[in-house]
């Protein structure tokens, strides 16, 4: 039996979420249809994620000649002026995930880090494939650091950060920020990264893909990789970029059960081949998401916490912060009635009793599809029986 093909210790809490997820009969994702997964994933970070208050949160759109980019902008509760600049990109490959469940890991990473977090909802698949969320990172990139002093900070301390799908387009940014600007960042944080989309480097052992299973793996990449996208081209995946070269230090993030953590080690191995500082955090036991999931993981917790550390210890890059910083435009904040009904909305299902509710519908309106499937399924048996039987009279 070869390394990846051993069965990997797995966290006592983790099998709890599993034999829990199992006997209440939540639906795996690839079963869903993109709306019906969407909805289901905001359920599950409002029950396995923390959430706590912040100095303010505040809401606006980066206007592009084609579409606009929403992003959430947070100020941590200590004040100070030219705090780093963290650009977050969420996870959930490509497909689901959005601002509400990227809500709680920012705001922990703006109170213990001291940045100010600028969290991006790129264009998603299947409506918008790969690669609509990288050019959609890159711009809210480009915005934020037009308004970095209108935002309270520093262009020059810029961090691109994310996780799982949002781990894997900040490596792809901060390749783009290297090559093209305006300014290079100075740190990427990469928490259990995608980088090798062809699957390459990604472990297939099945023991390691606990709730993240291949399955759903597979469903994120038909909905967000058609294909006649060519999955190793460095504009789909940061990996075969070709050279890794005066890229910013990274810090990696894996979980010990995760068919990506090889990917992530991989491109680590890259990185410093090419003279990259890299700093790995392994975390033995945990799943595939485990950072957003601190309510039920200690480690999620203690991850963001070495992240911050670094984040708020991020030196400022020697470059000249470009001309059009100075002359950005005043941001043009959301408020109003519809800002007012989004916070109430979210705040409404972050609480416990919204939140079984809705556990109850989505496990109520599962078992009443699959019903529906079995008995269109056996009547359908029933009457190519009954064809075939009268065809052989």
């Amino acid at each position: 039996m070869t390394a990846s093909e051993q069965q990997p210790e797995t966290d006592w809490r983790v099998k709890g979420l599993l034999a829990y997820l199992g006997a209440i009969g939540w639906p795996p994702m690839h079963s869903r249809t993109v709306p019906q997964a969407r909805h289901d994933y905001r359920i599950q970070a409002a029950a396995t994620g923390s959430w706590e208050s912040v100095s303010s949160v505040r809401d606006t759109l980066v206007r592009t000649d084609e579409h606009d980019i929403p992003v959430r902008v947070y100020r941590p509760e200590r004040e100070g002026d030219s705090r780093p600049l963290l650009m977050w990109f969420h996870g959930g490959g490509f497909v689901v995930g959005d601002l509400f469940t990227a809500d709680g890991v920012c705001r922990r990473l703006a109170n213990l880090s001291g940045a100010t977090v600028v969290s991006v909802h790129y264009r998603r698949a299947p409506e918008h494939p790969l690669p609509a969320a990288y050019r959609d990172a890159l711009a809210a990139t480009e915005w934020a650091v037009r308004h970095a002093h209108q935002l309270g900070a520093d262009a020059t301390r810029l961090v691109v950060a994310g996780d799982s799908a949002g781990g894997g387009t900040a490596a792809h940014v901060a390749q783009q920020l290297r090559d093209n600007g305006p300014v290079p960042a100075a740190l990427q944080v990469l928490f259990y990264p995608g980088i090798d989309f062809s699957m390459d480097h990604t472990d297939r052992n099945p023991a390691l893909a606990k709730l993240l299973d291949w399955d759903t793996i597979e469903w994120f990449g038909a909905q967000s990789m058609p294909p006649e996208i060519d999955r190793r081209s460095a504009d789909i995946s940061p990996h075969y970029a070709e050279t890794m070269a005066n890229l910013p230090p990274a810090i990696i993030v894996t979980a010990g059960v995760d068919p990506f953590r090889a990917d992530a080690i991989a491109y680590a191995d890259r990185l410093t081949g090419a003279g990259v500082p890299v700093t790995h955090w392994d975390f033995p036991g945990q799943i595939h998401g485990f950072v957003a999931m601190d309510r039920i993981f200690p480690a999620g917790r203690e991850a963001v916490r070495r992240a911050a550390r670094a984040i708020a210890a991020v030196g400022a890059v020697d470059v000249a912060v470009p001309a059009l910083v100075a002359a950005a435009p005043p941001i043009d904040w959301s408020r109003g009635r519809a800002s007012t009904r989004r916070r109430i909305r979210e705040a409404s299902q972050r609480t416990p009793h919204i939140s079984a509710a809705q556990i109850l519908s989505v496990l109520a309106d599962y078992r009443v599809r699959r019903l529906k499937d079995l008995l269109s399924s056996n009547k359908e048996t029933a009457v190519a029986g009954h064809q075939s039987a009268r065809s052989t009279q």
